[in-house]
């Protein structure tokens, strides 16, 4: 949600609107706000209803209405669509199982929507890898490395400063759980969505798509297949059986 803001704003500002510090400011409060609240009004309507009925199929039809009643709710009034839906998710994740929701409806929940969340990804990808098959990727092979390269410093700025803060509490995070957290900073359909939905007057717009797949593909192929072999040398995933 946050960062679709900001991205919205830049591409207002590539458009040529007037963008100040203020206005970005209050477009951001509002966003984040209105989403929150749409997601937080939307599952609570939604476990009243759960409540009356112990179907799991019911309960379940009412969590997809949960999602895509509050990212419709918030796209209809023009705040953050996505805050919504994730604020929508916790309520219910949180509040309907052993209490709105039977123990078989909060099961059938999981399941479906674990299996939901594989579907949405694996057609983003194979919707995004069609439309763009036809790019002419190497020419940006060296803006793509340096892409990557900023990723992942921007990774390791977060994590490791960060992580330092608390060194000294309850909260204190292991230097190989740091590794991993830095390491296990994958991208995605997001980051690929963001870059397509640049305007089509950006002059480096084909840079920045074919830049966005690189740092996609490199967190995938790279950083993805090798976050097991750090696990498993940290000791905190059990050895494949061979």
């Amino acid at each position: 949600g946050v960062a679709a803001v900001l991205f919205s704003t830049c591409v207002l500002a590539i458009e040529g609107a007037s963008v100040t510090p203020g206005g970005v400011a209050l477009s951001l409060v509002l966003t984040v706000a209105g989403g929150v609240l749409c997601g937080i009004a939307v599952a609570m309507a939604v476990l009243l209803l759960a409540g009356r009925s112990e179907d799991h199929l019911v309960e379940l039809t009412l969590s997809v209405l949960a999602a895509y009643g509050s990212f419709a709710l918030a796209e209809e009034l023009g705040v953050s669509a996505v805050l919504a839906t994730l604020s929508a998710g916790m309520v219910v994740g949180n509040l309907g199982p052993g209490r709105s929701l039977t123990d078989r409806g909060g099961e059938a929940m999981i399941r479906f929507w674990d299996f939901a969340a594989f579907l949405a990804n694996s057609v983003i990808f194979l919707l995004i890898g069609t439309r763009e098959a036809d790019r002419p990727f190497t020419a940006y092979l060296f803006a793509a490395a340096i892409g990557t390269l900023l990723a992942i410093a921007g990774r390791a700025a977060a994590i490791y400063p960060l992580s330092l803060l608390y060194a000294r509490t309850e909260l204190a995070i292991a230097g190989t759980t740091r590794h991993i957290l830095f390491w296990g900073g994958l991208r995605g359909a997001l980051a690929l969505a963001l870059a397509l939905a640049a305007p089509a007057m950006l002059p480096e717009r084909d840079a920045l798509i074919g830049v966005a797949f690189a740092v996609v593909a490199f967190s995938i192929f790279v950083q993805g297949m090798t976050v097991p072999l750090l696990l498993r040398r940290s000791g905190m995933l059990a050895p494949p059986v061979s």
